[in-house]
């Protein structure tokens, strides 16, 4: 029995160590960057979508229903375009 424990305490550690190591850690960041990259995009996205659809209902009558629908896409793409964008001029102003 100990010799199990002290079996699995090895590989424990022996895959601890292998999953540390910088060349995982390269690609864990990589991953990261590609899925917030692939958020903002899904953002700008509905944002867009927001903007035609709430147009849409403004040109067929829905006035209430479009102006609500039309100010969220705005918003949306507001924060979706503009919040990258000002989140590079900090860190270049302040590097």
């Amino acid at each position: 029995m100990k010799r199990l424990i002290n079996l699995y305490q090895l590989t424990l550690v022996s895959l601890l160590l292998l999953m540390s190591h910088p060349s995982f850690a390269n690609r864990l960041e990589e991953a990261a960057m590609r899925g917030q990259s692939i958020v903002i995009s899904i953002g700008q996205i509905t944002a867009v979508i927001g903007v035609v659809l709430g147009g849409i209902a403004l040109s067929i009558g829905m006035a209430n229903i479009g102006r609500m629908v039309l100010m969220s896409g705005m918003i949306g793409a507001a924060a979706t375009f503009g919040g990258p964008a000002i989140i590079d001029v900090v860190k270049e102003i302040f590097r």
